[in-house]
């Protein structure tokens, strides 16, 4: 049985000043904010504060050559993913090589990068390992250096990678990482699958393809669709073995055209960016309507 859509009313509508924007995350500092936005095109982040009323201050452009990015070991090329963790730095996923590598954003330095190794699941390395195979597009931050990240499509699904030798610990309110935590790396710069979870089903039918992931900042964890237009909730714990579910579906409006960014700001509300090669809006911000779980 199909879920009943929840509906959207828009706050603010604007524009990130990166092209292709493919990711957001947020961090919450008191009241309001930390917004920060990654652009595939030219491999530029754009940080911003958010207020509890929807109120989006000026976007500060970071560039790879701004941190000395430019040829540490390869990690920053078409990055897909960003996500804060509590101490201000910034972890960007790229999908073309695999990598995932920490940004500090105030002193403007890599502190760290890694290489995702999906050898250890066949089924999932056969599709990953394509030369025109769609990878990672999501990203979030799990305890014990552990990352859970969003295979776009053919197929669709959610991959836990953690330094080898450790069991999937899989994703609850217990392994992501908390909000004021710190997210490091551990081991030989390598992380390497430890449970996969390819859509099927409803959801499968519902989100045709995953851009993002987003923690909502209580608990819970948000699967966001380009194809289909949506967001959903990923319904916790999920345990290596067990299948995905997601409840509290949302569509998206149809003016944004390829939604590839998700977060979720103060006052509960939630942000869109979507993924354009032109300069029209690329940004939005909704919360949900009243009329939403109604009838």
């Amino acid at each position: 049985m199909s879920q009943e859509p929840q509906k959207l009313e828009r706050v603010h509508r604007g524009r990130v000043p990166l092209p292709e924007v493919s990711g957001l995350s947020t961090s919450y500092e008191g009241d309001s904010a930390r917004l920060v936005a990654v652009g595939d095109d030219r491999v530029s982040l754009a940080v911003t504060t958010v207020t509890t009323g929807g109120v989006v201050g000026e976007w500060t452009v970071i560039t790879a050559s701004d941190v000395n990015a430019v040829n540490v070991g390869g990690a920053f090329r078409q990055l897909e993913a960003a996500e804060l963790d509590g101490a201000g730095r910034v972890w960007v996923l790229t999908e073309e090589n695999s990598r995932l590598a920490g940004v500090d954003i105030e002193a403007r330095q890599v502190i760290g990068a890694a290489r995702l190794d999906t050898s250890t699941i066949p089924e999932l390395h056969a599709s990953w390992s394509r030369d025109d195979a769609s990878r990672g597009e999501g990203l979030l931050l799990l305890r014990r250096g552990h990352v859970l990240v969003a295979k776009e499509k053919d197929p669709a699904g959610l991959v836990e990678f953690g330094p080898a030798g450790q069991g999937a610990q899989g994703v609850s309110i217990d392994t992501v990482l908390g909000s004021g935590e710190a997210f490091s790396l551990t081991g030989d710069g390598v992380l390497v699958a430890l449970a996969w979870w390819q859509l099927a089903g409803r959801t499968a039918q519902e989100m045709h393809d995953l851009s993002d992931i987003a923690p909502d900042h209580v608990g819970g964890v948000w699967l966001l669709s380009d194809q289909s237009r949506c967001a959903a909730q990923l319904t916790l714990p999920l345990s290596a073995g067990s299948a995905v579910r997601t409840t509290g579906l949302i569509h998206l409006p149809h003016k944004i055209d390829k939604p590839e960014g998700l977060a979720f700001l103060p006052g509960g509300l939630i942000a869109v960016s979507d993924d354009r090669h032109d300069d029209a809006d690329n940004f939005w911000v909704f919360r949900l309507s009243a009329e939403s779980g109604r009838g």
